[in-house]
């Protein structure tokens, strides 16, 4: 028995050695993810298509690079995924899902509860023209962000079709039979240039429609490029419409551009024109902050461009910077100039609303006068409402130089607020300088003391203003006050100069009448050198010296004239004179030696 036993053991491993190596390896793991009708395992995730195909399973991402997916034999998806996670398509180069088979195809197709992602900053075209075959269908969310660019054209179904659709800064150019996307919700920002169409009648180039539940039915489009054309509303909502800045063209072949059950809101600056053969609008209100919008309407009847039912109402802190329009006669009104601003009433409507900030002014120093601010020419009182921009500002007061300068206002609410610094006149100085130049005129040493008068000068300041002229008309009066208490010096009285009173000189009497003295001719008396001046000299009074009695002379006839004891007489005077004369000269040159 034991040995049946081990024979049949020996048998068992003996066949089990003839066995391939292949059957005991372990199974490949399969993913549910389809690649142009191949599934993806372990064995060729990173090596599809040549390498243009790989696939991460831990992150769930499938890569794209240059891949050209085009299997028209088989009725299948470019992509196809049931991984319970959202699918994430990563773009690198120039890559391609095409399904040319009439019977169908969807370019990507996602299990009802995934979402897509596709990002990278590559290129993917989706071409699929079966019948009712979208580009991209899911149940639940798309999203394409980064710089991706994916363009789609889907001949029998709708571009894109999926629960929420967002658009974030990548670039997409969807075109379907309905819709150029259709979802529940719709979200364009950051930058996002996004352009969609529907090729059939009565459709949308964006239908966002309520969900079962009665949710969504909104458009969100920020801060991007967005172009919607179809037979019907180029963008319809059946909730709210919301644009934040950027620019947004829509235009209907057949009916109104934009149309949406709930409100619009333009704001952010955006740009935002339609052009179509009924009005644009909606059910719900129609709000405009700062933006511009050129609604026109094609149709050959008198329609307007803005419904009667949804006209444009200027939110607070905004107003009308332009607005024109163009009525069923052809002809251009000026809205602002005009004071009709009903928007609803004409053709082409193109205005342009901008922020404005209430601006106050805080003119400085307190306590000023008749102030006066005015504002690009017009006078301000209180607060003015003010775009942003630079405005010239004027500003006069009682006593101050006027003020000229420009601001600046943004939105920064520190802007909103300007402080103007008025500068007082200069004191008026004419006083202060009449006194000081009466004092210059002065001769200072004519007075016991000048300190005073030098110091009320020397007080002077020089930068007074005119709210100051108390103290500069004061300095103007110490100066003159000090004048006025200035002090001659006394007058001193000449010294006499003495006239010094000779002896008189003994009178000579003869006893004897004297022989004829002859007469002595003086010489030629020298010129006294110049000296330091003499004192006075005190006159010598000379007495009396008795004429000689002059000789006969034989040459002169005598006569019996009785002029004679004159002549004598002058004679006599001649001589002594002439003695003295010779005495002081004589005594003059001793001195000088």
């Amino acid at each position: 028995m034991k040995k049946k036993l081990f024979a049949i053991l020996l048998s068992i491993v003996m066949v089990a050695g003839l066995l391939p190596a292949t059957a005991l390896a372990a199974e490949p793991t399969v993913y549910d993810i389809w690649v142009d009708g191949v599934q993806v395992t372990s064995e060729n995730k990173d090596n599809l298509f040549s390498g243009t195909v790989s696939y991460d399973p831990t992150t769930h991402t499938l890569s794209l690079n240059n891949a050209t997916l085009d299997n028209d034999t088989m009725l299948d998806y470019g992509i196809k995924t049931t991984i319970p996670s959202t699918l994430k398509i990563r773009l690198t180069g120039t890559n391609s899902i095409t399904r040319t088979d009439p019977g169908g195809g969807v370019g990507i197709y996602l299990n009802y509860s995934n979402s897509v992602e596709i990002t990278g900053d590559g290129t993917l075209v989706i071409n699929v023209i079966g019948k009712n075959y979208d580009g991209i269908s899911t149940g639940a969310d798309v999203k394409i962000s980064d710089k991706a660019r994916v363009i789609i054209n889907s001949k029998g179904g709708l571009g894109i079709a999926g629960r929420m659709v967002e658009i974030d800064g990548a670039t997409v150019n969807s075109t379907g039979l309905y819709a150029g996307i259709d979802a529940h919700w719709l979200k364009i920002i950051n930058g996002a240039d996004v352009t969609l169409k529907a090729t059939q009648d009565g459709r949308n180039g964006a239908y966002i429609w309520k969900d079962q539940e009665g949710n969504g039915g909104d458009i969100e489009l920020a801060a991007s490029k967005v172009k919607a054309t179809s037979h019907y509303p180029g963008l319809y909502a059946a909730g709210n419409l919301t644009v934040n800045g950027g620019e947004v063209n829509c235009t209907s072949t057949a009916d109104s551009a934009i149309w949406t059950k709930g409100n619009i809101l333009i704001k952010g600056g955006a740009k935002v024109t339609t052009d179509g053969k009924y009005p644009m609008g909606g059910n719900g209100s129609f709000t405009v902050e700062e933006a511009e919008i050129d609604a026109k309407n094609t149709n050959e009847s008198n329609i307007p461009a803005i419904s009667d039912e949804c006209v444009p109402v200027i939110a607070d802190g905004y107003h009308l910077n332009y607005a024109k329009a163009v009525d069923s006669e052809g002809t251009e009104i000026d809205l602002l100039s005009s004071g009709t601003q009903y928007f609803a009433l004409y053709k082409n409507v193109h205005f342009i609303t901008k922020a404005v900030y209430p601006v106050s002014f805080v003119v400085t120093p307190d306590g000023l006068t008749n102030v006066v601010v005015k504002v690009n020419g017009q006078e301000v009182t209180g607060s003015v409402s003010l775009e942003a921009g630079t405005y010239p500002v004027e500003v006069t007061a009682d006593n101050c130089k006027a003020y000229t300068d420009n601001i600046t206002i943004t939105p920064d609410t520190a802007t909103h607020t300007q402080t103007i610094a008025m500068t007082y006149l200069p004191a008026d100085y004419t006083k202060v300088d009449e006194a000081i130049a009466k004092a210059n005129a002065l001769n200072k040493d004519a007075y016991t003391d000048f300190t005073a008068v030098e110091t009320a000068i020397n007080a002077v300041v020089r930068d007074k203003n005119i709210t100051e002229q108390d103290e500069v008309d004061a300095m103007a009066k110490a100066i003159e006050d000090a004048m006025a208490a200035l002090v001659e010096k006394p007058t001193e009285a000449p010294t006499a100069t003495p006239t010094a009173t000779p002896t008189a000189a003994p009178s000579a009497s003869p006893t004897a009448a004297p022989t004829a003295t002859p007469t002595v001719k003086p010489t030629a008396t020298p010129s006294a050198r110049p000296t330091a001046v003499p004192t006075a000299t005190p006159t010598v009074k000379p007495t009396a010296t008795p004429t000689p009695a002059p000789k006969a002379d034989p040459n002169n006839p005598k006569t019996g004239s009785s002029n004679l004891p004159v002549v004598f007489g002058s004679a006599a005077l001649v001589l002594s004179g002439g003695a003295l004369a010779a005495v002081l000269i004589y005594k003059k040159k001793r001195h000088e030696k």
